[in-house]
């Protein structure tokens, strides 16, 4: 009967993506690596607020990890079209692993100052703009079309239980040790994944985009194809929109768990992220069992909208833990819109162009909160947190009524392309 259980998980659920021995050694090494990466933004948001109780200095922490992605990450994305995605990806967590392990140092021997540190989450930034497009475009090529949708939600699964652990590891890791071992735990994380790195090979190898053409030329190609496609360019509008000003706060925790919440910086950062990935993590898996563009782009839909009602809720509310409650709901609302949106552009393009495509996707959800925190973080220094922010979920709120008036074009294009 336990044999027979597990055979039904297996094959019904998103753990059948485990199935797939190099996609299961990719994802349990990046697994660590995540919870590292969590451990390190909770040590960054802490540091930054810590040397300057400043809203627009979180913005532009924030800002200099994403900016670097807005010209790297297309190039990035073209880049894994032409050429081995995991020698490129090793490369690249190379090069990460040592921006973070130079950090930890400088850190370590208080050798840190806002403008150095603002210096390495550029350097973090540009390795991580490279990363994001390489390891997105990664994914197909370690599990078949069939299990596509399972592996999507069991990555986000894996990402966002690190996302709960990470946090939760961070506080006492701060408290005892403090910031430069939070970065120096990040690091090694890193190198566990390199390692893992040389245990996989890539199984189904995409057609490469064609040579001999320039580089604008292949950025131009894909950038065209998200603006023309009919259905596509639906979804990237109302990604930008909900990147920039709903998840936004995600890079203002600091200031919203003092100023809004009344809340200690440290615990309150460390407490909200922890929520953010138990409701994340929770999403992953229920909406892994969804694998058709059908279900997906329904699902898309309700959790827009129920992202936007809960991120209202947030922000109207005074109380700490209702707060924190409010963030589980919506981490399971903007996870839904993550992994609905990803498997719907990612089954929509052809294999060549999937880089590209996915490099854009990738850039605005990486690059999308920090503008907004920027802004909003900019604002917040003159009229505080809650107004500017609310004021910024109606207008998306706008955005997201547009696209939902076109959700029958919508689901007519991407299903009549399947």
């Amino acid at each position: 009967m336990f044999r027979s259980a597990v055979e039904i998980l297996k094959t019904r659920s998103t753990l059948r993506a485990l199935r797939h021995r190099y996609f299961a050694i990719e994802e349990i090494a990046g697994f660590f690596s995540g919870a590292g990466v969590w451990v390190y933004r909770v040590g960054l948001q802490v540091f930054t607020w810590e040397l300057t109780h400043s809203g627009v200095w979180l913005g532009i922490i924030a800002l200099s990890e994403a900016a670097p992605g807005i010209l790297i990450a297309p190039i990035a994305g073209t880049l894994a079209d032409r050429y081995d995605r995991l020698v490129l990806a090793k490369f690249i967590q190379f090069a990460i692993m040592l921006v973070t392990a130079a950090l930890a140092v400088f850190t370590l021997m208080g050798s840190v100052d806002i403008w150095v540190l603002l210096g390495f989450a550029l350097l973090h930034g540009m390795a991580a703009g490279f990363w994001q497009p390489v390891r997105l475009a990664m994914v197909p090529n370690l599990v078949p079309k069939e299990d596509l949708s399972a592996g999507i939600a069991l990555h986000s699964a894996l990402f966002n239980l690190s996302r709960f652990i990470g946090p939760a590891s961070a506080a006492p890791i701060l408290a005892i040790w403090g910031t430069g071992a939070a970065f120096a735990f990040n690091a090694f994380t890193y190198l566990i994944f390199l390692v893992g790195l040389f245990f996989i090979k890539l199984v189904n190898v995409d057609k490469k985009a064609q040579a001999g053409q320039t580089m604008v030329f292949y950025l131009k190609q894909g950038l065209f194809y998200i603006t023309n496609h009919p259905a596509l360019k639906f979804i990237f509008l109302n990604a930008i929109f909900a990147a920039m000003f709903i998840r936004a706060y995600m890079e203002l925790l600091p200031g919203l768990s003092e100023t809004m919440f009344h809340f200690d910086a440290k615990e309150g950062v460390a407490f909200l992220i922890s929520a953010m990935g138990l409701g994340a993590l929770f999403g992953s898996l229920l909406i892994g069992n969804f694998s058709t563009i059908k279900l997906m782009l329904r699902c898309y839909f309700v959790c827009a909208v129920s992202g936007l009602f809960f991120v209202t809720l947030f922000l109207s509310s005074g109380e700490f833990w209702f707060g924190a409650l409010c963030v589980v709901f919506l981490s399971i609302s903007t996870v839904g819109m993550n992994i609905s949106g990803q498997f719907i552009v990612q089954s929509s393009v052809r294999g060549e162009l999937r880089g590209r495509v996915m490099s854009f996707w990738g850039l605005i959800n990486r690059s999308g909160p920090a503008f907004g925190a920027l802004l909003l973080g900019w604002i917040a220094g003159y009229w505080g947190f809650r107004w500017p922010m609310l004021s910024a979920v109606a207008v998306t709120t706008l955005v997201c009524c547009y696209v939902i008036s076109k959700r029958g074009q919508i689901e007519k294009e991407l299903t009549e392309g399947q």
